[in-house]
């Protein structure tokens, strides 16, 4: 099977962030981008653009990514990187669907389409803590249970408290708020929409969320017109889309690990949009990476 036989996916986790650099569990908050997932963010577009170029394929001109602030600036740097200056963003949820081939454009080069289906797993009451701190409080075995097994679930937030933005109300970095934005305010459009938002999750509950607007509103929308989307998520969802796009066991995908801001290609057959082949951009740094994410709360280390 050639390239031209298939359409591509080009799916990736985000840049580093300030709480990936400070070995934290992220989930729901809002969390910015490092110096170093910035340029960890340029570095995966270009080998994009490498890609394509190498292959006679057109850039991506549909993105999807999540509602949080960390993949939003990942997409933001790689469009620029593609040479992209004019982008629209779409907020969408099943009440609000993607538009048909490339009629959201709206004379735009590029649309992204914002969905918190696409957010990392919601962690519960471990958002804003530290890892090695958890381990220490959970023991190994529960520890990697909750966080790698296929329906490990941390103890759920508490909304009541967890969204009220208090004044002074710090973590434990000087100057950063690790409490989830109230998601009242922030996702308001998914609440009007009917949609039900999460306080804890396990990743069997991401691949929930994903399926159908996986199927329905991402792999759907490829066509002749538009035969490569570039998907900009996060550990727990781009796992989940692997897993539902490659059938991967539930035992098996707990073997998965996914390293910051190197692109993986997917590939779908034309006629069936069924998965054909999966590989990075960069395998060796893919490697090297994916061990580092695998011994997140054992061990310190530079990401």
């Amino acid at each position: 099977m050639t390239q031209s036989d298939t359409y591509k996916l080009f799916i990736l986790r985000h840049g580093q962030s300030e709480l990936n650099h400070e070995n934290i569990f992220c989930g729901w908050i809002d969390a910015d981008l490092t110096e170093k997932g910035k340029e960890q963010a340029k570095n995966a577009a270009l080998l994009i653009k490498e890609h394509c170029a190498s292959n006679s394929l057109d850039l991506p001109r549909i993105g999807y990514s999540s509602r949080l602030v960390r993949t939003q600036e990942t997409i933001d740097v790689m469009l620029q990187t593609f040479g992209i200056k004019k982008a629209i963003y779409k907020i969408v949820s099943h009440g609000n669907p993607v538009d048909n081939d490339s009629n959201g454009f709206a004379g735009h080069e590029a649309v992204v389409y914002q969905t918190w289906r696409l957010n990392e797993r919601h962690y519960g009451a471990w958002q804003g803590q530290r890892k090695p701190d958890i381990l220490k409080e959970y023991g190994k075995e529960h520890y990697m249970f909750i966080r790698r097994d296929y329906n490990g679930r941390p103890p759920a937030a508490d909304l009541t408290r967890e969204m009220v933005q208090e004044v002074n109300d710090k973590g434990s970095l000087t100057g950063y708020d690790f409490k989830e934005p109230n998601r009242h305010i922030k996702y308001k459009p998914e609440e009007d929409a009917g949609e039900v938002l999460p306080s804890n999750e396990s990743l069997c509950d991401v691949v929930k969320r994903l399926e159908r607007f996986l199927s329905e509103a991402i792999v759907a929308k490829l066509n002749s017109n538009n035969s490569a989307a570039l998907i900009v998520a996060h550990g727990s969802s781009v796992r989940s889309i692997l897993k539902i796009l490659e059938d991967i066991s539930d035992d098996e995908i707990k073997d998965v690990e996914i390293p910051n801001a190197i692109p993986i290609v997917v590939e779908l057959d034309k006629k069936t949009k069924k998965f054909v082949r999966k590989y990075y951009l960069d395998p060796e740094l893919a490697k090297i990476n994916a061990e580092r994410v695998r011994n997140e709360g054992f061990e310190k280390y530079d990401k």
